[in-house]
């Protein structure tokens, strides 16, 4: 790959991150959406919980006074935000394979994606098992 870079009109190199925080305010300052959960693209859930987020901070501002709302908002989302995390950080062997076994292996599970034993597979590993029990 290396080699390839002199060759080339243009390169594009990027990170991809997520942000884990013991907390997300401090007095009456509070970070939101991808400043203070951010799941990472491997884990496909940001937009929803940015929305979410904002939804239920809007209830909990109605409700309560600002300290109250956003203790009450934290405490509310962040199970939810660490659980999509966690997915994050399972699922970046499924993007980012590290070696060519797991190349290997992903492809295979990638043409097997039709098959409900290794969809119900798949959902266990990812943590989506947990999220369809809850939504029911």
């Amino acid at each position: 790959m290396l080699d390839q870079v002199d060759a080339t009109d243009g390169m594009y190199f990027d990170s991809i991150s997520q942000v884990v925080m013991d907390r997300w305010r401090s007095g009456r300052v509070s970070l939101l959406g991808d400043a203070a959960w951010c799941v990472s693209l491997m884990a496909g859930y940001g937009s929803s919980l940015a929305v979410g987020g904002a939804d239920l901070l809007g209830r909990m501002l109605d409700e309560h006074d600002l300290p109250e709302a956003l203790a009450r908002w934290e405490q509310e989302l962040r199970p939810l935000a660490e659980r999509k995390q966690r997915q994050g950080r399972r699922a970046r062997g499924l993007f980012v394979a590290r070696g060519r076994t797991t190349l290997a292996l992903r492809h295979a599970v990638f043409r097997l994606a039709g098959n409900r034993l290794v969809v119900a597979t798949m959902r266990r590993f990812l943590g989506l098992a947990e999220d369809r029990k809850s939504a029911r």
